[in-house]
């Protein structure tokens, strides 16, 4: 019988996460599920971990493959789902037992191209914090009413006070696996590629629904360990991403390049987080920020974008890393971070 549901999970080094993410899968509430996991040339012993659970279990199927990255191996999962709707799980994280029967019942309720739920921050094994979707309980069939929410994957808008980004992460939704077929929508190999994939699946998508469930337990205590190590690449990410979010930007009107003008403000503080967290020195630290800030691509995303309308911890953010005060940006980054993990 076809699945209802295709998991996907990318794999690697993720060893000491692998089996509560696995036995989450395992243990939810619907039973006709296909768990694929995507072996990405793992150098740990995960993949040997899964070929154990496909071993065990006949609805587990593991691939291996070559290192790509985390987009190409979600959508080597794509390609070998067989699930009505296909769902994506980082093996890092797990699901509530409750999580796909909600999601599919929405899904089945409305016909609905995605659903979406939302989050649980986990820190320690705690609950910092839950993160329902700001769209909670609404199910949108109208296309304007769709291109009109889709704007804010772009970012936010000037008028817009919040510092809290929409959500645009894929974990926490399913797509029906014939919709993603038909309107050819893959990840790319670029940071935020949930935010590229998005983007055309909002915009070729006739029903979207959202519930008003948080069974996604997002594990944020293990990333400060992996900021400590600090790679020249990371700044050609992030302005790849932006970049590459300005030109689809371009093609559409002027609010979605003034709300990507907005994002390339939000991910400063994102990118410059990174670097406060990483073993670099001080000096070195600076550099690196200004490295940043002196980007042509980044400058001209900044140039022209109303500063006296972003919320004012932004705006004095901003203002500092203009101001060349690099010193006092690390200091508020390092107020920030210190904050963010005691769930402030």
């Amino acid at each position: 019988m076809k699945p209802d549901i295709s998991v996907v999970v990318p794999i690697y080094n993720v060893e000491k996460y692998l089996d509560k993410c696995v036995n989450s899968l395992l243990n939810q509430t619907i039973k006709n599920i296909e768990i694929i996991l995507v072996d990405d040339g793992t150098p740990d012993n995960s993949g040997k971990i899964a070929d154990e659970y496909e071993r065990k279990y006949d609805n587990i199927k593991v691939i291996h493959q070559k290192n790509s990255g985390l987009g190409p191996a979600r959508n080597t999962g794509i390609e070998n789902a067989t699930g009505q709707y296909i769902g994506f799980v980082d093996s890092d994280d797990w699901v509530e037992k409750s999580m796909y029967e909600r999601l599919l019942n929405k899904a089945k309720e409305n016909n609905a191209d995605i659903v979406f739920g939302g989050h649980k921050d986990v820190i320690s094994g705690k609950i910092a914090r839950i993160k329902p979707h700001p769209l909670a309980g609404k199910t949108i069939l109208e296309k304007e009413k769709i291109l009109k929410i889709r704007k804010n994957l772009f970012g936010h808008s000037v008028d817009d006070t919040d510092l809290e980004a929409y959500p645009m992460r894929v974990w926490t939704g399913i797509y029906k696996r014939e919709f993603l077929l038909n309107n050819n929508i893959r990840f790319e190999n670029i940071l935020s590629e949930d935010t590229i994939f998005n983007l055309p699946a909002y915009k070729y998508a006739e029903v979207i629904a959202f519930t008003g469930d948080t069974d996604y337990c997002y594990r944020q205590d293990n990333q400060p360990s992996i900021m400590k190590t600090f790679s020249e690449k990371k700044i050609e990410q992030y302005i790849e991403f932006l970049n590459k979010l300005n030109n689809i930007a371009i093609q559409e009107d002027q609010d979605a390049m003034l709300r990507v003008k907005r994002m390339s403000i939000d991910y400063e503080r994102l990118y410059i987080g990174i670097v406060s967290e990483s073993n670099l020195t001080t000096k070195e630290k600076k550099y690196q920020i200004s490295k940043y800030a002196k980007s042509p691509v980044i400058n001209q995303l900044w140039k022209g974008y109303p500063i006296n309308r972003l919320p004012l911890q932004q705006r004095i953010f901003h203002y500092m890393l203009l101001k060349n005060k690099y010193g006092m940006v690390l200091g508020l980054s390092c107020i920030r971070q210190f904050m963010k993990r005691k769930g402030h």
